[in-house]
């Protein structure tokens, strides 16, 4: 793993806004001092400033500290906040190499695959503000429409209402999916350089199979101190929940 640069090692920057803690974790990254500056970025988000610069830059130092499984859930949160971010998804896609578990994903309807893909490139709060921008852009066009002197303006402001009276409702309804897959996709990134799964949710149950640091799984139910989790390839098993990070 020391071998490997990352895809894009540069810093998300709050500097604009005056950050000095920020500025600080930075140093220390530049430094080469990696420990102080993953110390010093979980101390921004403990402090309730959560943003997808500093899980970027979080996830760098976690990468440059050979802390594979943690890079990626940083990266990961990252995304979430900013879906579209080249940078974030070049070095997520980088760490993964990293991973022991080669877990190919079930085949997926291009279609649905495809809708959930542009649902997905924007969070559900982009999705909300855009669909508040529409509404905006419609009663606009309704109200140039009620004052318009001319049958064909009319016609035109009215039609231009009805269309992005219809974007308005995509943008809500993509909102309401995004939350709704949020909500049913509960995933979480292993922590653990190895843990065995069981098939039921004992300690002294038959191992099913072992999965390693940095794989991605999803939480389908959770039992004391035990959650069922489902790999992309279908593979469903119990795991402790000592072992995982949820996203």
């Amino acid at each position: 793993m020391t071998n490997h640069v990352l895809a894009q090692d540069t810093l998300g920057d709050l500097s604009d806004r005056g950050d000095s803690a920020f500025a600080k974790a930075n140093s220390f990254y530049q430094n080469e001092n990696y420990q102080e500056a993953i110390v010093s970025y979980e101390r921004i988000l403990q402090s309730g400033k959560q943003s997808a610069e500093v899980y970027f830059n979080l996830g760098n130092a976690h990468y440059k500290a050979n802390q594979v499984g943690p890079a990626i859930w940083n990266f990961e949160k990252a995304l979430q906040l900013d879906p579209g971010d080249s940078d974030t998804t070049n070095n997520l896609k980088f760490a993964q190499q990293l991973r022991v578990d080669d877990v190919q994903p079930l085949a997926v309807n291009p279609v649905k695959r495809f809708l959930t893909d542009i649902v997905n490139s924007l969070s559900v709060d982009n999705w909300a503000y855009i669909s508040i921008m529409l509404a905006l852009v419609a009663v606009l066009f309704f109200l140039l429409y009620h004052y318009a002197n001319n049958t064909a303006k009319k016609r035109l402001f009215f039609t231009l209402s009805m269309v992005v009276l219809l974007g308005m409702a995509l943008a809500i309804i993509s909102a309401a999916y995004a939350q709704n897959l949020r909500d049913e996709n509960i995933e979480a990134i292993v922590f653990t350089k190895e843990t065995v799964t069981r098939a039921e949710p004992k300690d002294n149950a038959e191992p099913s199979f072992a999965i390693h640091e940095g794989t991605k799984v999803r939480i389908l139910e959770e039992y004391k101190k035990w959650a069922r989790v489902e790999l992309a390839n279908g593979s469903q098993s119990w795991m402790p929940l000592t072992d995982f990070k949820k996203l």
